[in-house]
């Protein structure tokens, strides 16, 4: 059996509860964060609708937690991905699909590294190479 190469640059932490990404202006994607590095990161978040705006450009990520905030990050969507056997069920809409997203982050200025890197700190939890959805 061949061993997979593992391709990432940065360490990917898992991320305490209270951990949301969303996607701005042109989108209506926010959902919890799964884990996160310096490199980007990946969340899960509900499919409720067809997004209206796919075909135009998804501009930036927000991330937020209690108290910390990092705004305005250029991102490239890496997969975005059914969850199988995940969803909810009786919504007035039909079943909603969970859905994973995973980004990387471009063209990082300064100040959003330093803030990037504040916010792990800050809510990071544990250094993980495979995470878990809950």
């Amino acid at each position: 059996m061949a061993t997979q190469t593992e391709r990432r640059k940065h360490t990917r932490f898992s991320i305490k509860n209270g951990s949301y990404a969303t996607i701005s202006p042109n989108s209506s994607k926010i959902g919890q964060i799964v884990d996160i590095s310096m490199g980007g990161l990946a969340f899960k978040y509900i499919d409720t609708k067809p997004d209206k705006n796919k075909n135009k450009r998804q501009e930036t990520l927000f991330l937020s937690s209690m108290g910390y905030y990092v705004g305005n990050i250029d991102f490239k969507t890496v997969a975005d991905y059914e969850v199988p056997g995940c969803e909810i069920p009786e919504s007035p809409s039909g079943a909603m699909k969970i859905r994973i997203k995973h980004v990387k982050f471009t063209d990082l200025k300064l100040k959003q590294l330093f803030d990037l890197d504040y916010y792990i700190g800050n809510n990071a939890i544990e250094t993980n190479d495979c995470v878990s959805i809950q």
